[in-house]
């Protein structure tokens, strides 16, 4: 079965708020909190999950090899990750590198982006795919440098990209389907 490009529009729509939702709830501070980004809210670890399965399910739909094989992987790095990040935030599982899921899982999904386009430089939107791989990539190193250094521990560095790339994931596809 083959999705019409509206309900492939609608889903990339839906991943897209969903991964917005994560990165402003994780990124940006709230009023109340003592003034620092970074949530221990356990809805990341679900939303991560759900996403998760939502890339994974992709693949039952998906009529290229390939788009099964990246989404698969898509699927399991998310749902690894939102695994770990609500063992994290629900404090069952303390260790300090556990800081890192969030940052490593983005630019896994950015590498994943790149090597989709590499795959298959032809297909539909490669650079688009390409635009938005670029953007996880350089999200998920921003974040990994803001744990490094504790002094700009309290800038989201990588907000913008990451913002950008949810942005482009809600509006590329649904401008492509009408």
């Amino acid at each position: 079965m083959i999705l019409p490009q509206i309900q492939i529009a609608r889903g990339h729509w839906l991943l897209g708020a969903l991964f917005l939702a994560i990165i402003l709830d994780e990124y940006l501070p709230l009023p109340g909190r003592d003034g620092r980004a970074g949530s221990r809210s356990p809805l990341i670890g679900w939303a991560l999950m759900i996403g998760g399965a939502g890339v994974w399910a992709t693949v039952v739909f998906a009529d290229v090899v390939h788009d099964m094989l990246i989404h698969f992987l898509w699927g399991d790095l998310l749902l690894a990750a939102g695994a770990l990040e609500l063992a994290r935030r629900r404090g069952v599982y303390e260790r300090p590198w556990l800081d890192y899921v969030l940052p490593l899982a983005i630019l896994g999904c950015g590498a994943l982006f790149i090597v989709h386009v590499e795959i298959d430089p032809e297909g539909q939107g490669a650079q688009w795919h390409l635009a938005m791989g670029l953007l996880l990539l350089a999200g998920g190193l921003l974040e990994l440098l803001r744990l490094q250094w504790p002094r700009v521990a309290a800038v989201p560095l990588g907000l913008p990209p990451l913002a950008a790339f949810a942005l482009a994931l809600i509006a590329i596809p649904v401008a492509a389907a009408s």
